[in-house]
């Protein structure tokens, strides 16, 4: 028999699998940190118990008492048997470890899942398993909603179940951290109420560094007296800024340009900053190449019309988007299902149906190429092979469907009365309509295995197969997914995957939720705020233009006469991208672009830096610096209050790096910035060198 050796060690980790609602990344829920205020979670032990304010703050015992701890008993050794106890909290769950000698490393001995109420915890183990132990104590997320058993428990909710603590359909994560940022606070259900807690500076400016093209002086205090929960709210009820607007008071000479300008007005001043950022997403998604030289690249209101299709509904449901974008001109001369006709003769074709767009409306627009559950893995079929979501006879069929789709109006603007009428510049300003003299009859096998009998309208099939692709199952995961990369993470976890698939389908009508819901889930999940994912490759590489945009924000780049505008082709080389400027349907990047090296090896991608070519960071990094210097830029900086700093640099670089960073810049980047601040002479030169500095940093480059 081997003899019972216990040391009594306790031992209390934060899961990187999940999130609590912790801001600062540090492993302990915000409800912790508020119910035991001026608790330093780090390695102080306020009560003088032997455990740390850090692992307290993790176990979710009290601090300030001695009595409150995490502690194994003394064992009881029972004939064969040996008895383990600890009082174990309410909604933690607890592991029993005993050293293995043999792997050099701790192995599980018994797993405890959370109680509902907090309680003595015992477990039995054979007396022969001598051995060493600890206890380790964790959250953990039973019905994976980001929110831990601990925390619902607090809130008077069940882990059992994401449906939110109100019903509202939002999620428990999403609805406990609106109580958090209530008016008044939040009641626990152990009696404690807390203070409200709303974002901090340099949380408020990180959250804008995801959610808008920016943050500003005037958002960080925006987000910081609303509350993050309450800023999205605001920005759903903010007029819409459409595109055609702001071309419009931009008042510049006619140009085919004009609606880049429109969208560079709209980047740096629109109020309805999160509807900005999620129509650029979308309209990476739903790709149209605008550059002039062909009938939609040199009409700015063409142009302006199709991009509104997202600003107008950022917020709405993602069918109507696809439906508006199938229907759309713009999108029908570009993917070349405009005038897309019927084949000639069922017999003898020499003419078949068109199926570029057929084949990009599922590859990029819906379901991409092959069948996901909601984490975003691939599905298996019995062979243990990946399924495929169509195939090369789906994109046939689903052609067909797409055939007699034409102008709605001819001769700029009047009623069009057949497929072959011939239309004007401004006739793709209207959205086509499917005329049944050049649509394909017959059956058809769509998308979804969604038969068609051959017996309805043109327009009613194509309404079909929208109908198909967005009850396809792995629709949710498959955009969630490349929203996620547009606004937080290039290699989101499966359970934060999970989450925002989930809010899809989470809606009480049975239909799909609004994108409004669905980018909320994204902004606010656990993953996204503490920043904790369980890998180094965290966060995402923000795209060029969007950095670009956020200097201009952070310090009022605008020109004298107060109009927007840029060089825009100069960007478009120098960073490889401007919007509506991509060289194909597949946007600038690819969403599973992995450079070679760590990235690639550990099987992560890094969509964005598929413009990181050698000569693409050269260029880019210079235009930053010519821009800092006012060279080459339509328009001036305004740095009356970083020249008011200049002769207190550490005030002046921590300025900075709220604005460009969020507060995120490093100990050793600071000291390097600030040298070199300290070497320039004049005023203006230590400010532009702060800025460009910051600019060129990881820290603003990469969002973690």
């Amino acid at each position: 028999m081997k003899s019972l050796i216990v040391v009594i060690a306790i031992f209390a980790i934060p899961s990187v699998l999940f999130g609590v609602i912790d801001f600062n990344g540090n492993g302990i829920s915000e409800f912790w940190e508020l119910q035991y205020k001026g608790a330093a979670t780090s390695d102080i032990d306020s009560d003088s118990d032997g455990i740390s304010n850090q692992a307290e703050g993790i176990a979710g015992t009290d601090p300030y008492d001695s009595m409150s701890l995490l502690a194994l008993k003394n064992p009881v050794l029972d004939g064969v048997e040996v008895q383990f106890s600890w009082s174990a909290e309410a909604g933690k769950s607890y592991r029993l470890e005993r050293w293995d000698s043999f792997v050099n490393n701790w192995s599980e001995a018994a797993l405890v899942l959370p109680l509902s109420v907090a309680a003595v915890q015992t477990i039995i183990l054979d007396r022969s398993d001598g051995g060493v132990f600890r206890l380790v104590a964790a959250d953990v997320d039973m019905d994976g909603d980001g929110l831990s058993a601990w925390e619902e428990i607090l809130l008077g909710t069940s882990d059992e179940s994401s449906a939110g603590l109100d019903g509202s359909g939002e999620g428990d994560f999403v609805a406990g951290l609106r109580a958090l940022e209530s008016e008044g606070g939040v009641l626990l259900s152990n009696g404690t109420q807390l203070d409200r807690r709303l974002p901090s500076e340099g949380e408020a400016a990180r959250f804008l560094l995801r959610a808008s093209f920016g943050p500003t002086e005037e958002s960080i205090e925006e987000v910081m007296s609303m509350g993050l929960t309450g800023w999205i709210d605001n920005q759903a009820t903010i007029p819409t800024t459409r595109l055609g607007t702001s071309i419009a008071r931009n008042a510049l000479p006619i140009d085919s340009s004009r609606g880049r300008d429109g969208w560079w007005r709209s980047a740096n001043i629109a109020p309805d900053q999160l509807r900005q950022r999620i129509a650029y997403a979308l309209s990476q998604i739903f790709v149209v190449n605008f550059q002039g030289g062909s009938v939609i690249g040199d009409n700015y209101l063409i142009q302006a019309r199709y991009y509104d299709i997202f600003t107008k509904g950022a917020f709405a449901s993602y069918r109507n988007a696809l439906e508006s974008v199938t229907y759309s001109p713009a999108m029908g001369f570009y993917l070349s299902h405009l005038n897309n006709r019927k084949t000639d003769d069922p017999v003898n074709p020499t003419r078949f149906p068109d199926e570029n767009f057929a084949r990009e409306i599922m590859q990029l627009f819906t379901i991409g190429l092959w069948e996901l559950v909601m984490d975003g893995s691939r599905k298996l079929d019995q062979e243990g092979r990946f399924i495929p979501t169509y195939d090369n006879q789906r994109i046939t069929e689903m052609a067909k469907v797409f055939t007699g789709m034409s102008h709605s109006t001819t001769n700029n603007g009047r009623a069009a009365t057949s497929f072959h009428n011939v239309a004007r510049g401004n006739d793709y300003l209207y959205e086509m309509k499917v005329w049944d003299e050049e649509h394909e009859i017959g059956p058809k096998s769509i998308v979804n295995g969604v038969e068609l009998d051959g017996t309805q309208t043109g327009e009613e099939e194509v309404q079909a197969a929208l109908d198909a692709l967005m009850e396809h199952p792995t629709l949710p995961p498959f955009l969630s997914r490349l929203l996620i990369q547009r606004f937080t993470s290039s290699n989101p976890s499966s359970a934060y995957l999970a989450r925002v698939s989930r809010v899809w389908l989470d809606d009480a009508s049975g239909e799909l939720a609004d994108l409004g819901e669905v980018i909320k889930a994204i902004l606010l999940d656990p993953e996204a705020l503490s920043g904790k994912i369980g890998h180094q490759f965290c966060g995402k590489v923000r795209e060029p233009i969007i950095r670009y945009a956020s200097l201009a924000r952070a310090f009022n780049l605008v020109s004298e006469s107060g109009k927007y505008w840029t060089n825009q082709p100069l960007l478009n080389d120098d960073f490889g991208q401007f919007p509506m400027l991509s060289p194909s349907v597949f946007n600038f990047y690819l969403p599973d672009f992995a450079p070679e090296g760590e990235f690639r090896l550990a099987g992560m991608v890094s969509p964005e830096l598929q413009l990181a070519s050698l000569s693409q960071m050269l260029r880019s990094d210079s235009q930053f610096a010519a821009s800092v210097e006012e060279s080459g830029v339509f328009g001036s900086f305004d740095f009356t209050k970083e020249l008011a700093l200049a002769n207190q640099p550490e005030l002046l670089l921590e300025r900075v790096d709220l604005l460009m960073t969020g507060g995120r810049l490093r100990p050793q980047t600071k000291a390097v910035i600030l040298n070199a601040i300290q070497s320039e002479v004049t005023d203006l030169e230590k400010v532009r060198t702060a800025i460009y500095l910051v600019s060129q940093s990881m820290e603003c480059i990469v969002l973690n």
